[in-house]
């Protein structure tokens, strides 16, 4: 254990504690992304199922690490429960090999259970995977589909017994970032594609099919299926390859996505497993 960083607890309502974070992340993704204080502060303080879980590693106060959760619903056997989407690690190059990523989750683990959050789950990649089925009881629920196909008719292929829960107002929420969000009868898809195929033309990112009530409330602009006919689907437990969907070609290479998932009831919920969770590209994608 570390003993020469000091540990704080944050939800980020300072804006000097936002100020520190852009410039952790905009110093680790440096040419590759571009971090903004509205983004933080959009997923951080916005969202209405609650405000962010983080712990975050400072040496002096300089903010050299960073993990945090963020407040989501889940329809669990017909019960909405109460859980944390794992949405940021990052820690400082020169930092790195401490133990600090170890360090934060565990406290903020920890912390969530004692809140009464009931679950946490994330999508990791290569590089995140290990450390989380490695140190912690994430259990590995299965490797995310990426596809692409036509149909809109997007669905779970059975009843399931886990599935985000949207009511109106998160969904609001979710997609009411400006610009960035159209639909298209119940369907939600991002204005740009993303990972490998932001340049791509004829493709849409589909983030998920919703509830059509809901969605007809939501003044989102009119998805052009002409100029964009293709979808990009990331998901589980959907129907999309009955509808003739496939698998993104091989030679376009993307990180593997692994759906974990982390009990926080010491066993009171059911097991996640790959046949009874639908997930979507909206239920995890911060783009």
């Amino acid at each position: 254990m570390t003993t020469e960083y000091e540990i704080r607890r944050l939800d980020f309502s300072d804006p000097a504690d936002i100020e520190r974070l852009v410039s952790l992340q905009n110093e680790v993704y440096r040419g590759s992304h571009i971090f903004t204080e509205e983004t933080f502060q959009f997923w951080y303080q916005d969202n209405p199922n609650g405000r962010v879980v983080s712990f975050n590693a400072f040496w002096g106060e300089e903010m050299v690490a960073h993990y945090a959760l963020i407040p989501m619903k889940m329809s669990i056997s017909g019960r909405v429960a109460s859980g944390l989407l794992s949405m940021a690690t990052v820690t400082h190059p020169q930092h790195r090999g401490k133990g600090l990523f170890k360090m934060l989750a565990k406290q903020s683990y920890g912390f969530a259970a004692d809140q009464g959050y009931e679950f946490v789950v994330g999508v990791a990649n290569a590089n995140s995977y290990p450390g989380f089925i490695k140190y912690f009881d994430f259990q590995d629920v299965g490797q995310l589909e990426v596809m692409l196909g036509f149909s809109r008719k997007v669905q779970p292929e059975s009843e399931k017994m886990f599935k985000v829960f949207w009511d109106a107002e998160s969904l609001a929420w979710r997609l009411g970032r400006k610009g960035r969000y159209c639909k298209k009868d119940a369907v939600a898809y991002g204005t740009k594609s993303v990972w490998k195929f932001k340049k791509a033309p004829l493709i849409h990112t589909f983030m998920g099919c919703l509830d059509p009530e809901m969605m007809n409330r939501l003044s989102l602009p009119e998805a052009n299926m002409v100029v964009r006919p293709l979808n990009l689907y990331v998901g589980m437990g959907s129907n999309a390859r009955e509808l003739g969907y496939r698998p993104v070609p091989k030679f376009i290479k993307h990180s593997p996505f692994h759906l974990i998932f982390l009990d926080l009831t010491a066993g009171r919920l059911p097991r996640m497993t790959k046949d009874n969770v639908f997930f979507q590209l909206i239920d995890f994608d911060v783009a």
